[in-house]
């Protein structure tokens, strides 16, 4: 019975553009992503009992298909037509939960690729790809991780250059929000913000972490800072510390802060924690 285990690295969206909406009800968007050294810890065990289990430590996240980490053990199986086999997955979990971070995306995207190796590549890289796609948009950037510029509903990925050596101050506030909340509110709000990814890529490119925080942009950001206050004072209040930018990940509620040197963001992740418990001080992560 083998057993397997990896990280799964949270990402965050330096860019984050809502450019439209399919007949079908998706969004389209335009966004630069980069993985972070935030991370859970996933293990993977064969066993023979012909079902699929799954322990975490936070005991009010579904055990069943409603978890993204099952679907993603089940979708695998019926695409390599293996039929009733045993597995165990163990989750601890770190990444914060409704943060914007795909916490649950990364979690299934690393049960695809510990079962790949499990099992010895039984899926073309193409319908790997299709898989994680049917589990999420954000599942195939946490696939390949590092930096990405990602287009449609997050499934055309393009490489993207790093971020430059950087430390960021992460904090989570104990209010999540549902990414179908987030939509709601981002299509009542008459005034979005569309930052265009091509400014963000070209401050990668010349690795300018100056340019790189004046180009950072959320189309989200307005909405849900009008609906959760407390997000905005995050916001503020890193920038406040120092921070040379700081935008709300995703579709919230996780918002991060960009500092050139060390000392300034062990201040600021400090001054945060006399605030709210879920604070991180981490690094970006390339590959």
């Amino acid at each position: 019975m083998r057993t397997l285990s990896a990280n799964a690295y949270a990402k965050i969206n330096l860019t984050l553009n809502i450019t439209g909406r399919r007949e079908d009800g998706y969004h389209t968007l335009e966004s630069v992503m980069h993985t972070v050294s935030l991370c859970d810890r996933v293990l993977l065990r064969q066993s023979r009992s012909g079902c699929i289990t799954l322990g975490c430590n936070l005991p009010y996240l579904p055990r069943d298909g409603r978890n993204l980490a099952v679907r993603a053990a089940e979708g695998f199986f019926a695409a390599a037509g293996f039929r009733n086999p045993g597995l165990e997955i163990h989750i601890k979990k770190v990444i914060p939960v409704g943060a914007g971070m795909a916490g649950g995306s990364t979690d299934a995207a690393a049960v695809l690729r510990l079962l790949d190796r499990m099992y010895r590549h039984p899926l073309s890289r193409n319908r790997m790809d299709e898989l994680a796609l049917s589990l999420g948009a954000d599942v195939p950037f946490c696939m390949r991780r590092g930096a990405a510029l990602a287009a449609g509903i997050g499934e055309e990925l393009s490489p993207a250059p790093p971020l430059p050596d950087c430390h960021l101050v992460i904090c989570k506030p104990p209010v999540p929000v549902s990414t179908k909340r987030a939509y709601g509110l981002l299509d009542e709000c008459a005034a979005l913000e569309h930052p265009p990814a091509a400014a963000m890529l070209s401050a990668l490119e010349k690795a300018n972490l100056r340019n790189v925080c004046a180009a950072l942009g959320n189309s989200f950001q307005t909405p849900i800072e009008e609906d959760k206050p407390v997000i905005g004072d995050i916001r503020r209040a890193l920038l406040a510390q120092g921070a040379m930018g700081a935008l709300m990940s995703g579709s919230g509620s996780a918002v991060f802060g960009i500092f050139e040197e060390l000392k300034p963001a062990q201040n600021a992740a400090a001054a945060l924690r006399t605030r709210f418990r879920d604070v991180f001080l981490v690094k970006p992560v390339s590959v």
